[in-house]
This record gives C-alpha cells, sequence and structure tokens, in this order.
C-alpha cells in the first residue's frame, strides 16, 4: 500500500533517501545539490518541503521543494505513483510555480496537480566520464576574477533569457549567484588578447559528478569554438578534481550546443521536462 512520508530536515530526509538516490546521482543530482547546499541540515525550514512515497518499505517517488519549482524523481514506471506527491502540495495549498524532472514524472505530477502548462522546455542531461582530445581555440582558460562579476553577471542575465528559463532571476539575484560562483572558485572564463570571450561554471555538486552551467558566449563571438573549449577545459578540471563524472543540462531544440557537448565527450543520459504552470 502507497503512503506518503514528510520530512522535517533535510538530514531526517537523506537519512531515508540517500541511498536510493545515489544510486541515480546525475539524475537526482538537482535533489542530492540542494541537499547538500544546507549548512545546518538539522534546522527545520517551513518553506521547504521534502517528501516521499513508499509502497510497504520501497521507495517509490520523491518531491522536493524549496524554490518555486517542484523537483520530482523517482524509481518508478507507474505514473499513479506521483499522485500522492501532487495531492500534497494540492491539499496543502502551496504556492508552485512549476515542476521540474525526469519526463515521466514532470509530466504525471502535472497531471495530477491540474494544472495547466504556460511553457514546457524539454532539456536532455549529458554525462561525461573522459574528455576527448581536441584542438581548443585560440585563447587561455582561466578562473573568473571578481572584478569581473558585474560583466559576467549581465551574460549571466542574458543566458537565462537565450535559455528560456522560468521563472526568471532578478538582477540582484544574478548578481549574488555569480559573486559566490567566483568567490568560490566555481566560475570560469575563455579568454583572448586580455578579453573575456565565454564562461561556464560548476552550478552544483553531489559526491561524484560536478554539474557544469552557466555556458554563455556573446553572440557577436560564436562560431569560434570559445564555448567548447572552456567546457572542455572545465570538465577537465572537474574529473582532475577527483570527481568520477560531469554533467551538464541543454535544451533538446539546440542542435548546436548538443553537438557541442557531444564532441567533447558528453553522452545524453536522459530527458527532463521543465514544466512551468500557468
Amino acid at each position: 500500500m502507497l503512503n506518503l512520508k514528510i520530512y522535517t530536515t533535510v538530514n531526517s530526509y537523506l537519512n531515508e533517501n540517500r541511498e536510493v538516490l545515489e544510486q541515480r546521482e546525475l539524475e537526482n543530482n538537482i535533489i542530492l545539490g540542494i541537499c547538500h547546499s544546507f549548512k545546518d541540515k538539522d534546522v527545520q525550514m517551513p518553506d521547504c518541503h521534502f517528501i516521499s512515497v513508499f509502497d510497504g518499505n520501497e521507495f517509490k517517488a520523491t518531491a522536493v521543494r524549496t524554490l518555486p519549482k517542484v523537483i520530482v524523481s523517482g524509481t518508478t514506471k507507474n505514473k499513479e505513483d506521483i499522485q500522492l506527491l501532487a495531492n500534497y502540495f494540492s491539499e496543502n495549498k502551496i504556492n508552485i510555480k512549476g515542476v521540474v524532472g525526469e519526463t515521466l514524472y514532470s509530466e504525471a505530477f502535472t497531471e495530477y496537480f491540474k494544472k495547466n502548462k504556460a511553457s514546457n522546455r524539454q532539456l536532455l542531461v549529458h554525462k561525461l566520464d573522459k574528455v576527448n582530445d581536441l584542438v581548443l581555440a585560440e585563447g587561455e582558460f582561466k578562473v573568473a576574477k571578481h572584478g569581473a562579476v558585474e560583466y559576467l553577471s549581465e551574460w549571466s542575465n542574458q543566458f537565462q533569457h537565450d535559455a528560456h528559463a522560468f521563472p526568471k532571476k532578478t538582477k540582484t539575484e544574478i548578481h549574488s549567484f555569480i559573486k559566490n560562483l567566483i568567490a568560490n572558485g566555481d566560475l570560469f572564463t575563455w579568454i583572448k588578447n586580455g578579453d573575456l570571450v565565454s564562461m561556464a561554471g560548476i552550478v552544483r555538486r553531489t559526491n561524484n559528478i560536478g554539474i557544469v552551467g552557466q555556458v554563455y558566449t556573446p553572440k557577436h563571438l560564436r562560431g569560434k569554438g570559445y564555448a567548447r573549449s572552456c567546457v572542455l577545459k572545465l570538465s577537465e578540471h572537474i574529473l582532475k578534481s577527483g570527481y568520477k563524472n560531469c554533467g551538464l543540462f541543454t535544451e533538446s531544440a539546440n542542435p548546436t550546443s548538443n553537438k557541442i557537448y557531444k564532441e567533447i565527450g558528453y553522452n545524453v543520459s536522459t530527458q527532463f521536462s521543465d514544466i512551468a504552470f500557468e
């Protein structure tokens, strides 16, 4: 019989769900990354929600909400196992702006949550364990400096528009995000003749995977191999830092970026649907 379990802290959630989540570490990188980001994992946060569905003692599905969207995942192939998750948010009148997860789970959640879609981005999740040997573009791979925070924040703002991200971050939120990436040594740039021409960063970590994101090159500089070179060197850096794999997300409707990442050594692992509600 299916039952829903509600957790009041990150640690209580991880204690019962970590093992099964880490069996599909790339597919669950958003949930695991969010959990790892909490400094105090024993504090109760009323605005955050960690819930899982079990059939007896067998894990079936889970949902985490710390942001405006719910992240949903599971091991089940039966979409009806997702219904308890959607019902929890409906019955408790929790305001959410969308859902993201592997397509089976996010589509089922939307169906049972009974919300119309404002948009539905189809995302490919890629995995790399070895970087291919490619000729790099002219330039150098460098860690981003604090003095470039304003410049790179503008790039990040343009990135979210190009990537059709929803909901959009405010410029203040973007500035803080980029500032933190730089402070942690997680944002990198490709520099040619002293000028910044591309960027890419480590946006999330799990135990064994570094997730690449914020890949951006200004439009007038595209087609010269800067992003490919930057991501290749960043992927190499992640692997040399002790991670077994790199991961990244792309839109399935973007054949150019998908081709570039495949050349570097990335292969599609699964497909996500990023759904925004009306």
